[in-house]
Order: C-alpha cells, then sequence, then structure tokens
C-alpha cells in the first residue's frame, strides 16, 4: 500500500512538473530572457575580456570566471523574478487559492514548481557552458561534487528571498518591479557585470551586504579550484539569509490576492 502511495505521489509529481514546464515555454519573454539572453551577454563580454587574464589570477582567463560567475548572477535572476513573478501571477488568478480543495496540497504544488524553476536553470546553464566551450574553450578546475552543493546553497538562498518577497507584498505589479529591481541592482555590483575591484572602496563594501555578490564569489571561485574552506563564511550567510527567509516566509506567505 505504501508503495502504490509513493508511485501515485511520484506519478503526480511527474505530471504536473511537465505541465509546468510546457506553460513556461509558452511564454516567449520568460523564454528568450532564460536561453538566449544568458549566451548573448556571455558572448557581449567574453569578446572585450575574454582572453585577458584575472585580476587576481594571472594563470586564469577572464571568460573562464565569467561562465560561472553569469551561471551564478541567473541563480538571483531565478529566484528574484521568475519565481516572484510565477506566485504574484497564480495567488492573482486564483490559482493557488484552487489548490486547497483539490487532493494535491500547496506545499506539494510549490515543491513541483521550485524544482521546476531550479531544472529550468541547470538547462539554461547547460546551453551556457555548450556555447562557452564551442566558442571560447573554457577550462573547469573545480570538483564537480563542491560545485554542486555550493549551487544547491545559492539556489536555496534566492529561492527563499523569493517566497519572503511575495509574503511581503500583496500587488503584483509591486512584486515585479521590486524583483526586477533587486536582482538588476545586485547583479551590477556582484562582480558578475564588472570586476569589484574596479569599484571604488565604498563600493565594494556594500557589494559585500548583497547576497548575489556571495553567490558570484562563492561559486565562480570553487569553479575555479578554491578550497571550500576559502568560502565558509560566504556559504554561512547565505544559509542564515535561506533559514531566516524561510521561516518569516511560513508566517506572511498569501495564498489569495
Amino acid at each position: 500500500m505504501a508503495f502504490l502511495s509513493r508511485t501515485i505521489w511520484l506519478r503526480s509529481f511527474v505530471t504536473l512538473w511537465i505541465i509546468e514546464c510546457k506553460l513556461f515555454l509558452r511564454q516567449p519573454t520568460a523564454a528568450f530572457f532564460t536561453f538566449v539572453f544568458p549566451v548573448l551577454v556571455f558572448f557581449m563580454f567574453g569578446s572585450l575580456f575574454g582572453e585577458a587574464p584575472m585580476w587576481n589570477r594571472p594563470d586564469v582567463r577572464y571568460i573562464d570566471f565569467y561562465a560561472p560567475a553569469l551561471m551564478a548572477a541567473y541563480i538571483g535572476q531565478a529566484g528574484l523574478t521568475n519565481l516572484t513573478n510565477f506566485l504574484a501571477e497564480y495567488r492573482l488568478l486564483g490559482i493557488l487559492k484552487r489548490y486547497v480543495v483539490s487532493p494535491l496540497s500547496l506545499g506539494f504544488y510549490l515543491c513541483v514548481h521550485t524544482v521546476m524553476q531550479a531544472v529550468v536553470f541547470i538547462f539554461s546553464s547547460l546551453i551556457l557552458l555548450l556555447a562557452a566551450e564551442c566558442v571560447f574553450d573554457i577550462h573547469f578546475h573545480g570538483h564537480w561534487a563542491i560545485v554542486l552543493f555550493v549551487g544547491i546553497v545559492c539556489i536555496a538562498c534566492f529561492f527563499t528571498l523569493g517566497f519572503l518577497i511575495n509574503g511581503l507584498f500583496k500587488s503584483s505589479r509591486s512584486i515585479h518591479a521590486l524583483g526586477q529591481f533587486l536582482f538588476l541592482a545586485m547583479f551590477f555590483i556582484s562582480g558578475a557585470a564588472f570586476p569589484t575591484p574596479m569599484f571604488p572602496s565604498w563600493l565594494q563594501t556594500l557589494s559585500w551586504t548583497s547576497p548575489l555578490t556571495h553567490v558570484v564569489a562563492t561559486f565562480s571561485g570553487v569553479w575555479l579550484g578554491d578550497p571550500i574552506s576559502q568560502h565558509v563564511n560566504s556559504l554561512l550567510f547565505l544559509t542564515a539569509i535561506a533559514t531566516l527567509s524561510y521561516l518569516i516566509s511560513i508566517r506572511i506567505f498569501k495564498w489569495e490576492a
């Protein structure tokens, strides 16, 4: 009986996940900014700085840093814009409310969509890596298990931040505007757009208050072979934000518009 229950649960999860993926792909704007735009940005910055050595590691090309840095930055996009926009729209349309009376729980549905967003991000990263490998022959210096672990921590941080934003604000327009503003502000000071040593000292200090700066520094660092012990403080910072965001979100999140 327990096996049958798990089979039904898994089948429901996969079916709903496929439906959510199809709905996402039917939005041309979201698909463009998720799969195409990162590649265009990567080629633009790669053409400008690609073969130049990194500012703090002359043995590593800038392009080898920029590929993982851009992937890390778009973890922020997945959490602050993609996830928040979905929650705001579905709450406005009353879809989340309808799940209260369905056999599937709201938690189950949110888990499905969270996994969908994570898979979409991974697929987008693979497209970026394939393009980077074909054009710039990028090099990987880290360990896949460590990179995967760091990626999970980073995703948890920004996905819980997405839930927190949706709990703090009720208007879908406010949520959309805030998510876009936070992502763009964090993106340009994170080091993924411009090297942080180029910043004045006050902006460098400010950038380290941003979670995305820690995500970019940690993810790109372990990608380039840094020992994980070098980024323990950043990982603890991201874990603390994820934990606090989750604890606050489960208390204030609104299922109805």
